[in-house]
């Protein structure tokens, strides 16, 4: 089968992030079990036009933005045509159903409506102008142009909300999987250390940690919190922490694979703040490493944290129940240990090899035309 993938950034985008994860590792997998993988998206500084990567043919054009300007008519241009389309929605769809009869699927990791609004927030009138926009489409037109369009997920929640905001054509759901990988034991830190690891926007809920830091230090003196991962609001919550005087707070930017391995293991409870998540693929590969995990009570997290028995809930935004949860864990190594193991086990589900075929599975039904 000839497969198209269309999504606004690769693997080597210096900001992809799940999404772009999730994507190629399914699709390198699909071009092992002999299918052809073309991937569309945009360029950034430094960038090749075009790059081989696990076999996947990636083509680069136009910026993040302006891709979905070009898209139509690179399309147009490609000799041969693919068996079925992968649009990929980060916000914004690529409107295939207006440029392309082929077959095609709606991917969508999560309903964005909120995340605009609050990215929104304190931004420029560019800024709000671009969220404003961004809105309309997806929460506006994008119902009308793919009502017919069979549509996949990553967890339960995401699809209840797809149904409910967007369309009834949820197909499937297939979360994601984790890269088991072999590597070496490292026992826990000595002083009790907490991690943060994903992109750092304002729906990541970066803040609401620092907040919760605040409360925490105010019962346990001397622990450490990391904070690994680039984005938008870097500067900001450095910012936040030094005015706070969080002078326990590391800010680490973007870690390696080496370093997120060792991280993972040596941290005592990973933390996962955000508003907003497809799934939370860092929360799996937390409880792979032995880490149990603290995070939103929100759609996506709720899916991939088993509440009680592979980590813990909170309230979303509370930074003082985050901070009773945290506390709750630090302090009780019997709890730790027991979410730890059985973190370990549930996070042996996700296999990215299994995943694979379970997709192939739904693409080789539409390219079939069945329902």
């Amino acid at each position: 089968m000839k497969i198209l993938i269309l999504t606004w950034r690769d693997i080597k985008n210096p900001r992809a992030g799940g999404s772009e994860l999730y994507f190629h590792e399914l699709a390198k997998r699909w071009v092992k079990l002999g299918n052809s993988v073309e991937w569309i998206s945009g360029r950034w500084k430094g960038c090749e036009k075009k790059e081989n990567i696990d076999g996947i043919s990636i083509m680069r054009v136009g910026t993040e933005m302006s891709l979905y300007a070009y898209v139509p008519f690179v399309y147009r241009s490609l000799k041969e045509k693919p068996d079925v389309i992968v649009d990929n929605e980060n916000g914004i769809p690529f409107f295939t159903p207006l440029f392309s009869k082929e077959k095609k699927i709606l991917h969508i990791h999560h309903v964005h409506h909120d995340v605009w609004f609050m990215e929104m927030k304190g931004r420029g009138i560019k800024d709000k102008l671009i969220g404003l926009f961004g809105y309309f489409l997806e929460a506006k037109v994008m119902p009308i142009i793919y009502r017919k369009i069979p549509i996949i997920t990553i967890s339960k929640s995401s699809a209840e909300e797809i149904e409910e905001k967007v369309s009834k054509n949820v197909i499937g759901i297939v979360n994601p999987g984790i890269e088991f990988v072999k590597h070496k034991k490292i026992e826990k830190s000595k002083k009790p250390t907490i991690l943060f690891l994903n992109r750092i926007k304002r729906y990541k809920g970066v803040k609401v940690l620092l907040d919760a830091v605040i409360e925490i230090n105010k019962k346990i003196k001397d622990f450490n919190v990391s904070i690994a991962g680039s984005g938008d609001d870097l500067e900001e919550m450095k910012i936040y922490a030094k005015d706070k005087n969080l002078d326990n707070i590391n800010f680490l930017g973007k870690i390696s694979d080496e370093q997120k391995k060792e991280l993972m293991q040596k941290s005592w409870v990973f933390v996962n703040p955000s508003s907003k998540e497809g799934w939370g693929i860092v929360n799996i590969e937390a409880n792979y490493f032995g880490t149990p995990v603290v995070g939103s009570d929100v759609s996506g997290i709720k899916d991939s944290i088993i509440d009680g028995k592979t980590g813990l809930l909170f309230k979303e935004n509370d930074s003082q129940d985050l901070a009773n949860k945290i506390e709750n864990l630090l302090g009780d190594k019997t709890l730790r240990n027991k979410l730890a193991k059985q973190g370990e086990k549930w996070a042996k589900e996700f296999d990215w090899n299994k995943k694979a075929r379970e997709y192939m599975d739904f693409l080789n039904k539409i390219n079939r035309g069945e329902k």
